[in-house]
This record gives structure tokens, sequence and C-alpha cells, in this order.
């Protein structure tokens, strides 16, 4: 009967035992934008999964503040993703402050996209993908900045005297408080039209 019970309740604490690894705690010592940091080892991590605006990006500040105040000067726990390190050398991790996981925060929230390119790399792809339906039905964050361009002609910048169409590349690199719209032909200044 001892052993019976025994085997009962290993079998009942192994059904409530999480099998993530977590490593840590370290604490963060700088954040260099808003999916990568660095921590007491000397390790910079790139948060997995995730993918945030690149500098002069709609929504770079945002999601590196964002970073900053949830971590820095924190302790943190680190999660390993399939791969150990990314193509420039940051190891790969899901970041964790007490029972938050930073990563899905910064997507639920609009401060990053899910990193599709990686999906099959990517343990918790579909966990981060519900997350970002959420941010986009809420056209919260960086899903807002897609909205603002849709109805334009022509977008350019305040410091430069070049026309885009909405849908070039080089929209990304305007800053949200530089980006003009332009939605009649007649609205374009003379500068833009040379």
């Amino acid at each position: 009967m001892k052993k019976l019970l025994f085997l009962l309740l290993l079998f009942i604490s192994g059904c409530f035992t999480s099998n993530i690894v977590l490593e840590g705690p370290f604490t963060v010592v700088k954040v260099t934008d808003g999916d990568t940091l660095d921590i007491t080892n000397q390790e910079t991590i790139r948060l997995s999964g995730i993918n945030t605006p690149e500098t002069g990006e709609c929504y770079y500040q945002e999601a590196k503040d964002a970073l900053t105040e949830l971590t820095l000067d924190k302790d943190i726990f680190l999660e390993k993703d399939k791969t150990n390190r990314g193509k420039y050398g940051r190891l790969l991790r899901y970041i964790y402050i007490n029972d938050l996981l930073i990563n899905s925060y910064l997507v639920e929230n609009g401060y990053a996209r899910v990193y599709d390119k990686y999906a099959y790399d990517t343990k918790r792809y579909e966990e981060l993908k519900e997350k970002e339906k959420i941010a986009i039905s809420k056209n919260l964050g960086v899903w807002s900045c897609d909205n603002k361009i849709k109805d334009c002609l022509f977008v350019a910048s305040k410091n430069s005297d070049k026309l885009h169409k909405p849908d070039s590349k080089y929209i990304k690199r305007i800053k949200p408080e530089n980006l003009l719209c332009f939605k009649t032909l007649e609205e374009i200044p003379e500068k833009y039209l040379k």
C-alpha cells in the first residue's frame, strides 16, 4: 500500500512539474534596443522569437524604453530556444521576470512582431502568434505604424526631398514624427517634385 501511495504521489507531482529549464538569475546591465540586452556574465541576449523596430523605424524608441523599464538592473531568468546562438553570436533566449515572459509581453503590447522568418526554429512560435493577434486586433504599437500611411498616395520625410510610395521599404526608416503623408498630388510641396 505504501509503495502504491508513493507511486501515485510521484505520478501526480510529475504531472505538475514544468519541463522548462531556466538559467539564472542574471542582472541586466545594458539594453541595446527592443530585443537585445547585456547581462552580468558578459553575454549579450537576443530575445528569441521576436523582432522589434530598428533605429529610426517607427516605434523603435518605445520598444527600447519598454524593455529598459522591464529589465534594466533587474534579475532575470533565461530559457533556451531550439538554437543556442544567433548569427551574430548572441544567446537566443526567452526572458522571465517572476512569472512574466518578457518576449510574450512585448508582442502582446505591440512593441514587437513575431519573427516569422525563424518560425521553424522557435519553440514558442504558436504562443507568440496568439499574442500578436491581440496586438493587431487592438492596433497597438508597431501595428499602428502601418495604418498611418495606408491612405497616402506618397510618403516623405521632413528631413528629405524624396517621395516614396506607401509600400516602399524605405518607409520603415522614417521616424514617426518626421513622416509626411500626401493623399493627393496637389498636396505635395514643390521641393518633392523636382
